[in-house]
């Protein structure tokens, strides 16, 4: 009995490994409003909407209006080394991140809300269980160049 459990929880956490972190994260909810899921209670994730702290990062507050800052900020995830994005639209950037070394895919997602001039961030391994601090890095430095370029308060 206790060695079903056990193979149970562990295929649990192998589809939460594979499936739970690729892909998009952006749900529509009842009010047919737009927002990013959170992260799993997996270090590989950091998100502005989650509720897990070790995985919580601030959203970025924009300095200028959203319609003027949004294609600056889809021009600045563009040219971020080894990163392609995969949809785009005027809200939501939904990009794919490759490793330098070992060239590992991670997904790299922002969802603008314009009503509150803000981006909510999420960035996450896609089947790594560890990133080592990866995807927290690459927040940090888009949200650094983001305020550099004054397009986000600091």
């Amino acid at each position: 009995m206790t060695g079903n459990r056990w193979s149970m929880g562990i295929a649990v956490v192998a589809l939460l490994m594979i499936t739970g972190c690729s892909g998009k994260h952006l749900t529509v909810r009842d009010d047919n409003t737009l927002s990013l899921d959170g992260c799993y209670p997996l270090p590989n994730c950091v998100s502005s909407t989650t509720w897990i702290l070790y995985n919580r990062t601030s959203s970025f507050e924009l300095a200028i209006p959203g319609k003027e800052a949004w294609p600056r900020i889809q021009a600045v995830v563009a040219n971020i080394p080894r990163t392609q994005i995969v949809e785009e639209n005027e809200v939501y950037i939904h990009a794919k991140c490759k490793s330098l070394v070992f060239r590992f895919v991670d997904n790299l997602e922002l969802l603008l809300n314009p009503d509150e001039n803000i981006v909510f961030v999420r960035s996450s391994s896609t089947i790594a269980l560890f990133d080592f601090g990866v995807n927290r890095r690459r927040i940090y430095k888009l949200r650094k160049q983001l305020e550099k370029l004054k397009l986000i308060k600091q």
